[in-house]
């Protein structure tokens, strides 16, 4: 068994690097060192995908360049509470047989790819064949990294993509996704006589937007949408907003409302029994709560009172959760649309949305309803970062010597799935026609939300299965 103490080493040292999504120069710089200190062939592009190049450690290998492909960006979310700022890079902390972060995202999600791919490039004592690691960025916002690599650079006729957080199960197709941003006009008018009432959602759970969607979570956007359709026009609403990620499910988002003073108590008592019917439908799923706070009178330039009906109309029918499941495969949640974050300006409301679809008919419809509800608000619907979907493959010997290695090291069924969330998978299928691909990952919890763990313990195991199907494919006649 191969000891795992590198891979947490240079785990330990990439999470001192802040690494968002879009904020990527500093990881490259590191990878970059990191390949000229060892003499191994590296290629940095534009947008800081790197690739670094090392030869087979086995003489005479007759096994094709195998790539070992991972993300350098994280989602990076930080607890209410934690006093870390993100220039600080992530405090790790080891405890109870897991891995997690100070108050933050772990990063995990890709960091231990990057992590397992410095490894083995600083391995001396490792069989494998030709590899071509390839680092690439701004995965959690759309694979802008990916859809901009260069192909014509790589050889590899197989590719481990080291992006899933379920060990044991190894993913052969992947959902296409987009991005979708839907801008509202608001007119607004000034009120006078009222007073403040903020309305906060707090506290849901979260989780990812693919891969936890059909959970049951609740998404704070489609709360507070909830809230303000049944308020209508017994308030006015100044403000809205909702902090996130569109690859994350929404667990925040504060409204403020200006309401009459005989009004104010019955508002109050209908937003508190919306909290309480919340709470019944979700149950022990999630943790449902709205904190109201009152201010004195003022004047405020709220809403007109036709751009208030428009938003919470577009809000009302804006697709969310699940929106259709597949009947080719068993389980698998086909289409989907996560509403991520909202930023308002004073002219503007601008709702940002991921969609996904294993079928691209699919995709294309669910970009219709966008278009639709933008017709209907005189307002605009942008999609950008739209990547394609990994086909599944029928006959795939990798996805065979992966999971033979698997059973064979830990005696454990591995399962073969297909997954609704997006991976980079689908930019290589289609780029290099004959690769064989398989992807696979350590037991990783909660990720896209501060609660994000990795069970040490699965990281080493996955490591030691990395090293083992590198050391088979390295040997084969």
């Amino acid at each position: 068994m191969q000891d795992a103490k590198k891979v947490f080493s240079f785990f330990e040292e990439i999470s001192r690097i802040p690494r968002e999504s879009g904020d990527e120069k500093a990881i490259a710089d590191y990878l970059v060192g990191f390949a000229k200190e060892r003499g191994l062939e590296f290629h940095r592009d534009a947008h800081d995908n790197v690739i670094i190049k090392k030869p087979s450690t086995v003489p005479n290998c007759a096994c094709a360049p195998v790539i070992i492909q991972g993300h350098t960006d994280m989602v990076y979310v930080r607890d209410e509470n934690c006093k870390r700022a993100y220039k600080d890079g992530i405090g790790l902390i080891y405890k109870d047989g897991w891995l997690r972060a100070d108050g933050t995202t772990l990063g995990a999600d890709d960091g231990i790819a990057v992590a397992y791919g410095l490894a083995l490039l600083d391995s001396v004592d490792i069989q494998y064949p030709d590899l071509e690691c390839v680092f690439t960025t701004s995965e959690e916002i759309g694979c802008l990294g990916a859809d901009a690599l260069d192909f014509s650079l790589l050889k590899g006729k197989y590719l481990l993509n080291l992006d899933t957080e379920e060990e044991g199960v190894f993913f052969t197709s992947c959902a296409g996704a987009f991005r979708n941003e839907l801008k509202i006009p608001i007119e607004r008018e000034t009120v006078s006589g009222l007073y403040p009432l903020t309305v906060k959602i707090r506290g849901l759970r979260g989780g990812h937007s693919g891969g936890d969607i059909h959970m049951g979570k609740a998404n704070a956007i489609n709360l507070i949408s909830r809230i303000l359709s049944a308020l209508g026009d017994k308030v006015s609403l100044f403000s809205l907003e909702a902090e996130g990620k569109t690859n994350a499910i929404a667990i925040g988002a504060a409204a403020e409302l200006f309401v009459e003073k005989n009004k104010l108590k019955g508002v109050m008592e209908r937003i508190n029994g919306l909290e309480q019917d919340f709470k019944r439908e979700y149950g022990n799923r999630d943790d449902v709560s709205i904190e109201l706070s009152c201010g004195d009178m003022r004047e405020a330039a709220c809403y007109s009172s036709e751009a208030q009906k428009r938003a919470v109309a577009a809000l009302t029918v804006l697709p969310w959760s699940v929106l259709g499941v597949s009947f080719a495969i068993p389980d698998l949640v086909e289409s989907s649309a996560n509403p991520g974050y909202i930023v308002q300006s004073e002219t503007e409301l601008s709702v940002h949305s991921l969609a996904r679809s294993s079928v691209g008919t699919r995709k294309e419809e669910i970009k219709a309803k966008y278009a639709a509800i933008a017709a209907l608000t005189g307002g605009e619907s942008i999609c950008t970062a739209d990547y394609p979907q990994w086909e599944y493959r029928a006959d795939s010997p990798l996805r065979k010597l992966a999971m033979e290695t698997y059973k064979e090291l830990f005696d454990k069924e591995p399962r073969a799935l297909a997954i609704h969330a997006g991976l980079e998978c689908g930019f290589f299928d289609k780029m290099l026609k004959e690769v064989d691909i398989i992807s696979f990952g350590p037991q990783l919890e909660d990720i896209h939300t501060p609660r994000e763990r990795a069970d040490i313990a699965s990281l080493e195991r996955m490591w030691n299965m990395t090293c083992r199907i590198l050391e088979r494919l390295a040997n084969r006649k």
